[in-house]
C-alpha cells in the first residue's frame, strides 16, 4: 500500500504522533507484530532559499545540483510519518541514527520536480536491539536518481530475533585533523531551522534533559553532510556516500575532523581529542566514492 502526501507531513504532528505512540506501547495497546509494508510518496521540487540556508549552514557554495544531505532532510518527514503509525510495531521515540548510506546515479537540479517514495524495511538483530532501515527512493523523470538508506537502532528490542554478542571494540587511534570544528550551543537550532528536524534532544539542555541527555547534541546528518561538504566532492554525478555514527557530539562541543585521498575514495572522520584521562573518542566516520 502506498499514501500519497499533497505536501509533506509537519514535524509537529509527526512528533505528536511519536507521544501517543510511546504511551500506547507502553500500555500494550494494539503492538503489531510485523512490518506494515507501507510506502509513503510525495512529489515537490526543492526550495531554492531553503537549500542555499542549508549549503551555506555546512560551509559549502551552492551550485545548481541538491546537495545529498539536504535531499535526506526533504525525506526525512515521509519516514516520520511511517515510524508513527498505529501499525507500527516500534516505537519511533529513542531510536538511534546510526548509519546512513546515499547512492545516487546523478546530482539532482534545483528546479527538477521530484518524487520521495519512502519505506521501512529489513528488520534485524543488533547486538543492542534491533536495526531497521528507513529507504526514501527518489524518481526524477521517472528515473530513480537516488537512494538513501537511514538505519536506526532499537535498544533492548528483539523483535529483530535473537541478539547476537557484541563484537570486540577496536581502540581509536586519531589522525592528524585537518581541521577543527567548533560548535556552539545554538548549533542544534540552526540545523532545525535549515532541515525540518525539530527533535528536542537538539534544541536546549531543558528539551533535552527529558530524553536523557544533559546537554544537546547536534544532528548526526548535520556532522555528515559538513563533512560531505567538507570533501569538495559536489553534488553532481554518480557517488556513494555512506556515515557510520558512534557517539554523539554534545553542545556547545569541539569536533577535530580529517579526510584522506585514494583512487577516486574520500574517506573522513569527526572525533572528540583526548583530555586528562579521557582516551579519544570518534563521533562519526565515513567515505565518498565518486567517479
Amino acid at each position: 500500500m502506498r499514501i500519497e502526501h499533497e505536501t509533506l507531513p509537519s514535524f509537529g504532528q509527526t512528533f505528536s504522533a511519536a507521544a501517543l505512540q510511546a504511551a500506547r506501547m507502553k500500555a500494550g495497546r494494539g503492538v503489531a507484530t510485523e512490518l506494515p509494508g507501507v510506502e509513503a510518496s510525495v512529489k515537490l521540487t526543492a526550495d531554492p532559499a531553503r537549500h542555499a540556508e542549508f549549503v551555506h549552514l555546512m560551509g559549502d557554495t551552492v551550485t545548481t545540483h541538491l546537495h545529498p544531505g539536504y535531499v535526506h532532510a526533504l525525506g526525512f518527514p515521509l519516514t516520520m510519518s511511517l515510524l508513527v503509525r498505529k501499525d507500527f510495531p516500534l516505537p519511533l521515540l529513542g531510536m538511534l541514527h546510526i548509519t546512513n548510506q546515499v547512492t545516487q546515479t546523478r546530482g539532482i537540479e534545483t528546479g527538477e520536480e521530484m518524487e520521495l517514495v519512502a519505506s521501512i524495511e529489513n528488520a534485524r538483530p543488533h547486538y543492542a536491539g534491533t536495526l531497521i532501515d528507513s529507504v526514501v527512493r527518489v524518481n526524477v523523470g521517472g528515473e530513480e536518481v537516488l537512494v538513501d538508506t537511514a538505519g536506526y537502532l532499537v535498544r533492548g528490542s528483539d523483535f529483530g530475533g535473537p541478539l547476537p554478542e557484541r563484537p570486540e571494540r577496536v581502540e581509536f587511534e586519531p589522525p592528524n585533523p585537518t581541521a577543527v570544528w567548533k560548535l556552539g550551543p545554538d548549533a542544534g537550532r540552526k540545523y532545525a531551522h535549515v532541515s525540518g528536524d525539530g527533535n528536542p534532544i537538539h534544541l536546549s539542555k531543558f528539551t533535552a534533559k527529558p530524553f536523557g541527555f544533559n546537554k544537546p547534541i547536534v544532528h548526526g546528518m548535520y556532522s555528515a553532510s559538513r563533512a560531505y561538504s567538507a570533501t569538495g566532492v559536489g553534488n553532481n554525478g554518480p557517488r556513494d556516500w555512506f556515515v557510520e555514527f558512534e557517539a554523539p557530539v554534545s553542545l556547545p562541543g569541539t569536533v577535530q575532523f580529517a579526510t584522506s585521498r585514494e583512487d577516486g575514495r574520500v574517506s573522513y572522520e569527526g572525533w572528540r581529542a583526548a583530555k586528562g584521562d579521557k582516551p579519544a573518542r570518534r563521533h562519526f566516520n565515513g567515505y565518498i566514492a565518486h567517479q
